[in-house]
This record gives structure tokens, sequence and C-alpha cells, in this order.
């Protein structure tokens, strides 16, 4: 089976307007896949999540070893075009280092908390993650900020600059 990651976002907003509205169109998701360890044990969020998603689009809410496990044995959901989710650059990072690859990473929220600075639109960074993205785009995996598309991308590079 393919495996047809067709869009990887880091958003800790996860499923919300811009996503819904925008990027499943911008790229032809017909299924949404979180990958978030603690999330997938919540049941009532899960739940949540997957009604805030448009009729017709399935959502998985999984773990990182679950997703490991269905790439390796080939049944990482058909050839469903799938925007994959994540909620912190943690569980981007996890999910590579588990083996699954995509071609982009995009960075469209990360939560604004103390010790991070604001670095792109309303994304805020800290060294933490930049490194973690930064061995992520070591991988041949590009990684970019954009929010919204018609947006300018900006490159992990320039971005990181900003924390200087």
């Amino acid at each position: 089976m393919a495996k047809k990651i067709v869009h990887a976002r880091v958003d800790y907003r996860l499923i919300h307007g811009q996503v819904i509205t925008k990027w499943l169109k911008q790229c032809g998701a017909t299924k949404i896949i979180i990958i978030d360890d603690k999330l997938s044990k919540d049941e009532f969020l899960s739940a949540v999540y997957k009604m805030a998603a448009p009729t017709g689009i399935e959502v998985d809410i999984i773990s990182v070893a679950t997703a490991s496990s269905k790439w390796e044995t080939d049944s990482f959901y058909g050839d469903a075009p799938i925007l994959l989710l994540f909620k912190t650059v943690e569980m981007a990072k996890a999910v590579v280092e588990a083996g699954i690859r995509f071609s982009e990473l995009q960075v469209g929220g990360l939560e604004n908390k103390p010790g991070r600075k604001i670095v792109h639109n309303q994304i805020s960074l800290d060294s933490e993650d930049a490194n973690k993205l930064a061995s992520i785009d070591a991988l041949g995996i590009r990684v970019y900020f954009q929010t919204v598309p018609g947006e300018e991308p900006e490159s992990l590079e320039k971005v990181s600059a900003k924390l200087a």
C-alpha cells in the first residue's frame, strides 16, 4: 500500500479553522492523522478533535509507537492522501526518529510560553525546539514556517537566526 503523506504540520491547536478550511483544500488530504502520545490516550479530547473535522474527513489519533508499527508493516492508511498533524516539535521529532518519513515539515503554530521568542507571524520558538527542528532538517526533511496558504514560507535557517 502507498504511504501518501501529502502534508505534515506542527500546530499546537491541531484541528482548527485554518487547518480545516485552508490546508485540507490546499493539499487535497482526505484523512487527518494526529500523532501524539498523550492525546492518543485521552478519549474525551480525541472525540472533540474528531468532531472538529469537516464531514467526510476521517481523523485518527495515534501514538508514535502505533504510527511506527503501521509504517513498518506498510499499513499506514492505504492510499488516502494524509494530512499529518503534530501538537509539538517533540512529537514530530519522535516520529522521524521512529523512521516515518515525509518530504517537508511545516511549522504553523507553536505555543507562546515563557522563554520563547516570536520568530514568524505569531509562532514562537526557543533554542530547544530550534535544535529539534534542525535535526529533522538534517535528515533531508525541509522544515519551514508558514501559518496560512498565501503567506511566504520562511526557512528554518532564517527563523533560527532571529533567536540570536
